[in-house]
């Protein structure tokens, strides 16, 4: 793989960088409400060509996701050329690499700094082996990690909760002020999200990848050399990867290319570390004696050892198979009844193995409604996605017609569903408190919730007539409306509209919840007749 041309390897790998990371936000762009009932497809490739992303899933969820097929094709390829992933492909790499040109005149001088005065930091570099370990052991356990460290699902998600949030406030201010109706109209359908929205833990998200990228002024890709797992397993498969980089020793007499790795992969003591080699080509360009090459030419030339311990190796088993049972302990035995998944989800414990946190889904939501958990579902379900139909008044809910959340999941987590099967697998199921609904609490005239409810034979009908005396004496028909469970989806559409300030008079519950026992049949001194 020694470049013959004009244009040095790094220009291309920068330029395929660019290139994928224009798809990547296009991808990102695209996964939201397309006034259509259908997403045209692809919207979760970058998660579907994830292996690590796959593999927790399915070992989380006991069975084969045909979803994360294109995962192969990653695996394949890294056996053949070593670690590209990292460095041609991953979106968060090249923003990292973006990010560090930006800040080189500050990093120059705290990387140096780092190197001599905190030469322990290079211990730190296996911990990224570790933190695979307890992902991938804790998976089996059916107790879901990958969604806390994948590199995929917290850039996405800050961007979601976030980013997306900024851009379309900053730029609906500016366009306002200065862009022409023309140039107004392109940016709302090609460039900006679908509305305005607003997430919880959206600063938490944020502040996480705002880490990652302040962990440059210690080394340069700290994130993908010490903590990334990803990084880890691909760094795994292509020890034995079959294009080798030549020499595999630093040259006695120079040793620039040991000095100039981003990924630390070269030492002039051991050698050549294909699992931390990200292919960036630089060594090959930048070479004085022009004899570095990545070739097939494999010499037999033993790589640099993993210096893993088998004491860490236990100590990361030990801790992946006692995370779960610590995790599970604390959230419970039965989850919140307030705790709404989004249509088309599992059993609890079959979800929350699944879903991976990408973020997908909620990205996608045209109404908000979805919420990334705080501690609801308990510390394993944090990020999960979950229904607030109260978010924002009149405007939180689940469209009744609406499937794309099921669309864009990578891992089946929120099974993809059409409308007439939807309907058949409600969310959960709506329950009045009579002592808050102002027909039942107050005798005050209201069948908002009646009105709003979407399904084609009501689930919210009205069952009696009171006839009450009013402040001159005249009698007043109050018409008292109650829930049909069994035509009930759980949309959340009467929970969301409900005109009582504080909690609504109507909540939308768990399937599997109890009876809240907050509805009774009789108002104390009113004559009822039927309807």
């Amino acid at each position: 793989m020694k470049s013959t041309a004009l244009i040095p390897w790094k220009w291309w790998r920068r330029a395929v960088q660019l290139a994928l990371l224009v798809a990547f936000f296009w991808l990102f762009r695209r996964t939201e409400y397309p006034n259509a009932d259908q997403l045209p497809g692809g919207e979760n490739l970058f998660f579907r060509i994830d292996p690590l992303t796959g593999l927790s899933a399915m070992l989380a969820g006991r069975h084969v996701i045909a979803l994360a097929w294109p995962a192969l094709v990653t695996v394949g390829l890294t056996l053949v050329l070593g670690r590209f992933f990292c460095g041609w492909i991953c979106p968060l790499g090249t923003l990292l690499d973006y990010f560090h040109r930006i800040i080189r005149p500050i990093t120059r001088h705290t990387n140096s700094l780092v190197q001599r005065h905190a030469p322990w930091i290079q211990r730190v570099r296996h911990a990224r082996y570790f933190i695979l370990v307890i992902v991938l052991v804790a998976a089996v356990f059916s107790v879901q990690l990958v969604g806390y460290v994948d590199p995929f699902a917290l850039l996405v998600r800050a961007m979601t909760y976030w980013a997306d949030p900024h851009l379309f406030q900053g730029a609906d201010v500016a366009m306002s002020k200065w862009a022409s109706p023309a140039v107004k109209q392109y940016a709302v359908k090609h460039l900006l999200p679908f509305r305005q929205m607003v997430y919880h833990t959206a600063i938490a998200s944020a502040a996480i990848l705002a880490v990652i990228f302040a962990l440059e002024l210690v080394a340069r890709r700290f994130w993908c050399r010490y903590l990334c797992p990803l990084g880890a397993g691909l760094g795994l498969l292509a020890r034995p990867s079959l294009v080798k980089r030549l020499p595999v020793r630093v040259c006695k007499n120079c040793g620039s290319c040991a000095t100039d790795c981003r990924m630390g992969a070269l030492s002039p003591h051991a050698g050549f570390s294909p699992e931390g080699c990200n292919l960036c080509m630089v060594c090959v360009d930048d070479c004085p004696n022009d004899i570095v090459r990545f070739s097939l030419k494999n010499r037999k030339v033993p790589p640099a050892p993993v210096d893993l311990s088998r004491r860490g190796i236990l100590t990361a088993v030990a801790a992946g198979a006692v995370a779960p049972l610590a995790l599970k302990a604390a959230a419970g035995s039965r989850p919140d009844a307030l705790l709404l998944r989004p249509p088309g989800a599992e059993d609890e414990t079959r979800f929350l193995s699944l879903c991976v946190r990408c973020g997908e889904c909620m990205k996608v939501c045209a109404t908000n409604v979805l919420q990334p958990a705080i501690l609801q579902a308990g510390l394993q379900g944090m990020f999960s996605p979950r229904l607030v139909p109260r978010l924002i008044f009149e405007q939180s809910y689940c469209e009744y017609a609406c499937t794309l959340c099921g669309q864009v999941c990578p891992t089946g987590a929120i099974r993809r569903l059409l409308e007439e099967a939807k309907h058949k697998h409600p969310t959960g199921k709506a329950y009045f408190d009579h002592n808050r609904c102002l027909p039942w609490a107050k005798q005050t005239s209201c069948i908002r919730c009646e009105e709003m409810c979407p399904a084609p034979a009501k689930a919210i009908q009205v069952r009696n007539i009171f006839k009450v005396k009013g402040e001159n004496g005249e009698e007043i028909e109050i018409q008292q409306p109650f829930v049909e469970r069994e035509l009930c989806v759980g949309c959340g559409i009467c929970e969301s509209n409900c005109p009582i300030e504080g909690a609504a008079g109507i909540r939308v519950r768990r399937t599997d919840a109890a009876d809240p026992g907050t509805e009774f049949k009789d108002q104390p001194g009113a004559t009822t007749r039927t309807a």
